[in-house]
């Protein structure tokens, strides 16, 4: 409904006509209409089609290329380390663990990677999702006091993710128990050895007629020939999975925007369940576990949420972000969607073992606690000095271990 600009009616975005009040940019919602909340969802709906349609692009190219030769294009990642440290930079340069899970899930389908070398990967993406938060709360560097809250909040999503990424890393080095865990429910859902998955085979008899005409036996390999159609398909689905995935966290962030903060402000602080329950749920709905946790971040900054309460939903949001991947691949078909359901299950294992870990035991819990405040008051002090240890942590230091790794070897 069109607002009219008359006396008895207030203008748009104002509170009152006489003595407007501007309402803040976090309270502002759209209220959508029944068509614009299914054009929404038809958004969504189609975004998920190509996400599955991308997949099946990144196969095809695999296929033309050759398994040899993909599988030297993974080479750098066999080393752990590396592994790990490309997952970090990868998400923190694209600011989507999902869209870093989901190609990796999608090279587990394909052949190219390995399920123990796509672990660290997996591991690694974690923590690249942080600085997103990090980055939001700069956002409150008007106020050195508030800006030391923001950025407290905002590590204690970091803090969590690099205690537990180096504690699953050394133990699967070691142990190997994600991996044995995710085979033990894989062959419990699919049955021993490799098996197809019933939900792949499905979509790949939809999608074959399409990527038939458009793939490297269609358009692309009449156009480039099988060489270059099969790069050019692989980075197509890649560029396909990103957009999707940036396409499908928007419109359910606008289509939930009410519900998500009503959701938000009447659990956190109830109960620590209430609050894991609701950062997942939220985050499932917007999928993206670094919206969840930058949205927490003006209730922290203004002291309407303690930090004991404000961890629960981050928690939360480290399972919710985990949906993406099972979805991936499920859309695996053959031999190796068992294979590919592998993958995602080590990255649902993760997440809801160590969030489950930190709400049982106490003393995990001050740990994070204390690391994210001890964070948010050495960054107050100087906010370019903080800027710099962000980039260095996350960016400059990981790419000067790869790229010397690979000069070396």
């Amino acid at each position: 409904m069109v607002a009219e600009r008359t006396r008895s009616r207030p203008l748009p975005g104002t509170q009152h006509f006489i003595n407007p009040k501007r309402i803040p940019a976090d309270e502002d919602f759209v209220a959508l209409s029944g068509f614009g909340s299914l054009v929404r969802w038809l958004a969504v709906a189609a975004a998920i089609a190509s996400m599955f349609l991308a997949v099946y692009l990144i196969f095809d190219g695999a296929s033309g290329i050759g398994s040899g030769t993909v599988h030297r294009l993974f080479d750098l990642a066999t080393n752990p380390v590396i592994g790990l440290l490309i997952g970090i930079v990868a998400t923190a340069t694209i600011q989507s663990s999902t869209t870093v899970t989901a190609l990796t899930v999608a090279a587990v389908g394909t052949g190219s990677l390995q399920v123990a070398v796509a672990l660290p990967i997996i591991l690694g993406a974690n923590v690249g999702t942080t600085l997103t938060s990090l980055i939001v709360s700069f956002g409150f560097v008007g106020s050195r006091a508030r800006f030391q809250r923001a950025f407290s909040a905002a590590s204690l999503h970091a803090a969590f993710n690099v205690v537990f990424v180096v504690i699953a890393f050394g133990l699967e080095m070691l142990f190997h128990p994600l991996r044995r865990l995710a085979e033990l429910v894989s062959s419990s859902v699919l049955g021993d050895g490799p098996a197809d998955t019933p939900t792949g085979d499905i979509i790949l008899e939809a999608i074959s007629p399409i990527i038939d005409t458009v793939g490297i036996r269609g358009w692309l390999g009449e156009l480039l020939g099988p060489r270059g159609a099969s790069v050019v398909a692989i980075a197509l689905g890649a560029l396909v999975i990103v957009v999707a995935v940036r396409v499908i966290s928007r419109q359910l962030a606008v289509l939930t925007a009410a519900t998500t903060r009503t959701l938000l402000e009447r659990s956190s602080g109830a109960s620590d369940a209430l609050g894991l329950l609701s950062g997942a749920l939220i985050t499932m709905a917007v999928s993206s576990s670094s919206v969840t946790v930058s949205s927490l971040l003006p209730f922290a900054a203004t002291k309407s949420l303690r930090y004991r309460e404000v961890l629960p939903v981050i928690l939360g949001a480290n399972v919710g972000t985990t949906l993406t991947a099972p979805l991936t691949a499920l859309a695996v078909p053959g031999s190796m969607g068992s294979i590919a359901v592998q993958a995602a299950l080590i990255h649902v294992a993760f997440n809801v073992i160590s969030a489950l870990l930190v709400l049982l035991i106490p003393p995990l819990r001050a740990l994070i606690l204390w690391m994210g405040q001890v964070s948010g008051r050495v960054a107050a002090r100087g906010y370019t000095l903080a800027a710099g240890v962000i980039a260095a942590s996350y960016l400059i230091l990981p790419l000067a271990v790869i790229l010397g790794y690979t000069l070396v070897t």
